[in-house]
């Protein structure tokens, strides 16, 4: 149980720097007016982390953007109108702060000019007061950023912010050729990314964010964004958890550009052990065709039955007949027009097949002018009968269409059970229609967690699992309020803490709250719990829980805590060491994501 009197007396102790104050009106000193500036560099009176740096000063634009540095900023433009290479900024550029980055311009009949207030503890507040865009006369409108000392961002714009002529950038990037990611929708808030890169572009005309409070909020290595008045009160996970456990394994590549230099002259074996399998990257030969085997009546996308000579040895007892499906799959059963199996791989058919089976999952087509055909022929390999699949030479779809074929084939032992993947030559191009992904892997009947597409090269050696087991998840609800007469109470529901020793029904886990946060986490791999992070940066509040697979804390939150005071929370969970597949985590556990709590008024 939560120590409920300890939390309620601890949290106003606890509260970190308030990180919104809505507009501030105490403007500051004047930088001046203009259009297309980029001011001289100015000290902030604090120092703003972003990533491993810490900045102390900035340059300030006329066109709703600023600079961080050290002392000169790097890589500052005049440009009112960034391209996403821009807004990432190239090698040992500085981090830019957009609260409108566009075209704007600033005259003294408007009263207008670029101001900054150093002068409060522990923020800097940039206010582009009276601006319009360029060649325009309407409307006029302000907009304010402040940054605050603990890393935090608030963007505020006047109610008759909007665009009229040009695109806006909004957003945060840390500068130094970080790697764009896909454009979030700032004003549905929610937002949550992993690197320090965040941004929307609004076409002309689009711009939907007058009268609105962004808040951006460091945390799990990128950051948190909401949208609010005045950063409303919130709880945002962030982070993943650890593990997550299949009895499947897969890789997937989107497309087949990424394929020849993956599997080109490459193998993969499995071999049974136990109810698992020994998978083992390298080692076989491809074995062509001899002109004896025989030529298999597959059409495109079709399946045949194929019964070998011996029954397959598997992990589940012998199979015959095998089946044998056109687009890269031998299974125990049949897969053809049962969806999600199609001519399209992806990983929700893979983990949800209605057979036991082994995959190079592609759309081939042996049905195209020219294309080899697959071939199935027994070859006894010393003592050994093994049975050779091969696609010989066999087209992939193409737009427009072309020579693109692949060689490859998979090598089943019906002596020993060993199944052996080798690849020969693999199609590169891209260009179908229909899509050109590669799924590899092997996976029994029903459905399988997902854990994710891994690189089978460098996971090899590995023991398959025989169970599924998805990572600890944890949320927090309802929103953190906590006005000057009433408070809230915060539930944190943890959901799939894993058994201490499988079957023994038994639970161990607890819930930490912290006031600080481990930017990215920290790899508990030093404590013995490899690729489990650690998200939290010290342990203040410890709240066991007792019971099942899913378990919930409280945390009483008063009234009268100060506004912006966060809080951050995540689970972890005690199993028996080395018990996990293939023995790792000598520590034995298991942690969950991270939730951010930022209490507010409202």
């Amino acid at each position: 149980m939560l120590r409920s009197l300890l939390a309620v007396t601890a949290i106003p102790a606890l509260a970190t720097l308030a990180s919104a104050q809505c507009y501030v009106s105490q403007l500051g000193t004047l930088l001046g007016t203009g259009d297309d500036v980029v001011f001289a560099d100015q000290a902030m009176n604090i120092t703003f982390p972003i990533g491993a740096n810490n900045f102390t000063h900035i340059a300030i634009g006329t066109n709703g953007v600023a600079f961080l540095s050290t002392g000169v900023a790097v890589g500052t433009t005049t440009s009112g109108y960034p391209s996403q290479a821009t807004f990432a900024g190239a090698a040992g550029q500085s981090p830019r702060v957009a609260a409108n980055w566009t075209d704007l311009e600033f005259l003294v009949s408007n009263n207008a000019g670029v101001y900054y207030n150093d002068t409060i503890p522990g923020k800097f507040v940039i206010t582009w007061l009276n601006a319009w865009e360029w060649n325009t006369t309407n409307p006029i409108f302000t907009v304010q950023a402040q940054l605050f000392a603990n890393g935090d961002v608030v963007f505020t714009y006047t109610g008759n912010t909007q665009s009229t002529a040009a695109d806006n950038t909004v957003g945060i990037s840390e500068g130094n050729g970080i790697a764009p990611v896909a454009d979030v929708n700032l004003s549905a808030g929610g937002n949550v990314s992993t690197t320090y890169y965040m941004r929307e572009l609004f076409v002309a005309g689009t711009f939907d964010l007058g009268g609105s409070t962004l808040n951006f909020t460091q945390a799990g290595g990128g950051f948190v964004q909401t949208t609010g008045a005045c950063n409303a009160a919130y709880n945002q996970a962030f982070g993943t958890g650890c593990y997550d456990i299949s009895d499947s394994f897969y890789e997937f590549h989107s497309d087949s550009s990424t394929v020849p230099a993956a599997l080109n002259g490459q193998s993969m074996s499995l071999t049974p052990a136990g109810t698992s399998y020994l998978v083992q990257w390298g080692g076989s030969a491809f074995v062509a065709p001899s002109p004896a085997a025989l030529t298999l009546a597959i059409s495109d996308d079709g399946e045949l039955a194929v019964t070998p000579s011996i029954p397959l040895p598997t992990l589940t007892g012998t199979v015959s007949p095998i089946y044998v499906h056109g687009n890269g799959m031998v299974s125990h059963g049949p897969n053809n027009g049962i969806q999600p199996i199609s001519y399209t791989p992806d990983a929700a058919g893979f983990l949800n097949a209605p057979a036991t089976g082994f995959f190079c999952w592609h759309d081939f087509n042996t049905g195209e002018a020219g294309s080899g055909q697959i071939k199935y022929e027994e070859v006894l390999v010393g003592p050994d009968t093994v049975a050779f699949i091969t696609w010989d030479d066999v087209e992939s779809y193409a737009s427009p269409e072309v020579t693109n074929r692949s060689t490859w084939q998979m090598q089943l032992n019906l002596t020993s059970g060993v199944v052996t993947f080798a690849w020969n030559t693999m199609d590169g191009n891209p260009s179908s229609i229909y899509g050109s992904a590669y799924l590899v892997g092997w996976g029994p009947i029903g459905a399988s967690n997902n854990a994710g597409s891994v690189d089978l090269s460098a996971a090899a050696p590995f023991v398959t699992s025989t169970t599924n087991m998805g990572s600890m998840t944890l949320a927090g609800a309802p929103a953190p309020i906590s006005s000057a007469t009433s408070g809230t109470v915060v539930t944190y529901t943890t959901n799939n803490i894993p058994e201490y020793v499988s079957t023994s029904g038994i639970y161990l886990s607890t819930n930490i709250l912290s006031t600080t946060t481990i930017p990215g986490g920290l790899n508990l791999v030093i404590l013995g719990a490899p690729d489990c992070l650690g998200y939290v940066g010290t342990l203040d509040f410890l709240q066991v829980m007792v019971g099942g697979p899913t378990n919930a804390v409280t945390l009483p939150i008063p009234a009268g805590i100060p506004a912006g005071t966060t809080l951050y929370s995540q689970s972890v969970a005690l199993v028996a060491p080395n018990s996990l597949p293939n023995g790792q985590n000598s520590f034995g556990m298991t942690v969950s994501n991270a939730v951010t709590t930022y209490i507010a008024p409202f």
